[in-house]
């Protein structure tokens, strides 16, 4: 079988799945996700795809992901292609359900995507039964920094809500039913988070907590600041609040044990 995966979550899957010598094309942040990245060819991004080398490649199957690959799905499957749309995950349960049992169906490895769904599935309740005796759910403030400094949050129609939930603490935007967005600043201080958690991605290595400040002076006014918890999160294999692959246990975890420390 030959795979080309757009989406690092399904790669990330599929590498579990033991499929990685069976994927030939990949996207530049699919590479962390690999073994052996160096032996596959990038095909695409985000938003744009190389046709001539996806057409060289001669895949057997192509994943892509929902809203941000909805229009690249659409050219792939009119030139031909066995493409496969992937929902964009509203909570954990159904990345589980569609970035590791659908995917593991695709790909004829479905009893081997149980086990995988399974394991996590236990361990977010190992998590949620730590969390329980939280005293208090911080009111925590996620925000996603882009290298054009422009910013955006999660509703409660996203994984990452959901993430936050089950690591024992409260998203300040639970009860705004959208997917990502971008607040206000005054929706933010309005809420007066309590922790603030900023992803960076890996190409913004010159952002530390002082030059973040400078670009988002308006919280300082909140109660994070006060106590010094904002915590840029940069985004690694092991740690990333924008991806949502099986490792977003990893995520789940270390968010847990920032609540631990705090509460």
């Amino acid at each position: 079988m030959r795979i080309i995966s757009l989406s690092p979550s399904v790669t990330e899957t599929l590498v579990l799945l033991g499929l990685e010598d069976e994927i030939v094309g990949i996207t530049p942040w699919c590479r962390m996700y690999l073994k052996d990245p160096d032996n596959k060819i990038i095909v695409g991004s985000y938003l744009t795809i190389l046709r001539d080398r996806i057409e060289l490649l001669k895949p057997d199957i192509i994943f892509l992901q929902s809203r941000v690959q909805d229009k690249l799905f659409w050219i792939l499957k009119e030139k031909g292609f066995n493409t496969f749309l992937i929902p964009l995950p509203t909570n954990v349960y159904s990345i589980i359900s569609h970035i590791v049992i659908d995917v593991g169906s695709i790909v004829g490895r479905y009893y081997e995507a149980r086990e995988i769904a399974e394991r996590l599935i236990e361990a977010i309740a190992r998590i949620r039964v730590k969390a329980f005796d939280f005293k208090n759910r911080l009111r925590t403030y996620i925000e996603y920094l882009w290298p054009d400094k422009s910013f955006s949050s999660a509703g409660s129609l996203t994984y990452i809500d959901d993430m936050i939930r089950i690591a024992g603490g409260e998203n300040i935007f639970r009860d705004y039913a959208l997917e990502f967005f971008a607040p206000t600043d005054l929706d933010i201080i309005k809420k007066d988070p309590q922790i603030i958690l900023v992803n960076i991605e890996p190409v913004m290595k010159n952002i530390n907590i002082e030059r973040y400040l400078e670009i988002r002076p308006i919280l300082k006014n909140s109660t994070a600041y006060k106590y010094q918890r904002i915590f840029l999160v940069q985004e690694s294999k092991e740690l990333n609040l924008a991806h949502f692959g099986p490792s977003f246990i990893k995520t789940i975890e270390w968010i847990y044990g920032l609540y631990r420390r705090f509460s």
